[in-house]
């Protein structure tokens, strides 16, 4: 499951393989869970020593991770015609030659959408499609330990330092999609749960409490941002100008990692407009706007 960023093949992935004795060509299935170059950044280098394998991720994230290219203009840049935050030119170049370079194509065997089974020696994987994220975002399912592991499906409060310091905020982008996955989770009653930058959770108290945390934020960091949005009156709100002024509602993370925090509150604010809470403006960078007196949907 996932590859790491260009550096991490080479430098831990194949180095670990020989360790304990694994040829890569015994590979069968590589499944990237999601479209970030810490995942997915260095497919290259493993499919260069496991060519036989085949590459499977979701159906709604196949396109941004199959070519640098798509990974950079659709996850990359998803904020930056608009709002004018994310990769410039300049770093959208040196993205791409981070992620293998131009005109790389990965051929994905198989795409996913949830329900399907992977047989893994005697025993089957249940896949899992927990968007939110990224839309087609997987993880799946281990029956004989009732434990999941999810990627990047469910971010708590923060994304964290190893001694638990905020790096940066959480950077799911879907709200109404992200809330579903950890409803689903919750549903399942797992035992446990691993993921990929938060800790483990080795008993099902431990997941409970993961997740409804995780909710829990989710539903604060919402209010936060339309409270922000309200107070800034007739003048309204840039997507920047939301990431800077709500952090001391939302977190602690280091001051130069602040627009960070855009793929949530972009997610928040789509979501209040699609309730008719606030408006936004068609200028660049868009601006948003409480609604004075709600008045339905239309």
């Amino acid at each position: 499951m996932d590859c790491g960023d260009v550096t991490v093949p080479p430098k831990d992935i194949l180095p670990y393989f020989e360790k304990i004795g694994f040829d890569p060509k015994r590979l069968t299935y590589v499944m990237i869970t999601h479209p970030d170059a810490d995942h997915c950044g260095g497919v290259y280098a493993v499919r260069d020593a496991a060519p036989q394998a085949k590459f499977v991720c979701g159906t709604l994230d196949k396109e941004q991770i199959e070519t640098p290219e798509g990974l950079a203009d659709i996850r990359g840049r998803a904020h930056w015609y608009w709002h004018g935050l994310g990769m410039d030119d300049a770093k959208r170049e040196a993205f791409i030659q981070n992620c293998g370079g131009h005109g790389k194509r990965l051929q994905i065997a198989h795409t996913f959408d949830g329900g399907e089974k992977l047989k893994i020696g005697s025993r089957d994987i249940e896949i899992m499609h927990v968007p939110g994220h990224s839309q087609g975002h997987l993880a799946v399912y281990l029956p004989w330990e009732n434990a999941a592991i999810i990627g990047d499906a469910v971010h708590g409060t923060a994304n964290r330092f190893l001694d638990g310091k905020a790096a940066f905020a959480c950077t799911y982008m879907w709200i109404d999609a992200y809330l579903g996955s950890i409803e689903r989770l919750l549903a399942m009653k797992l035992d446990r749960l691993y993921s990929c930058h938060w800790p483990n959770c080795d008993v099902r108290t431990a997941v409970d409490a993961f997740l409804k945390e995780s909710q829990a934020y989710a539903l604060k960091a919402e209010r936060v941002i339309l409270e922000i949005v309200r107070a800034a009156g007739p003048e309204g709100m840039t997507l920047k100008d939301v990431c800077l002024r709500a952090k001391p509602g939302l977190g602690d993370w280091p001051p130069e990692k602040d627009t960070e925090t855009r793929s949530m509150a972009c997610g928040h604010l789509q979501r209040l407009v699609d309730w008719a809470l606030l408006r936004r403006d068609e200028g660049r960078p868009t601006r948003y706007f409480a609604e004075r007196e709600w008045t339905g949907l239309r």
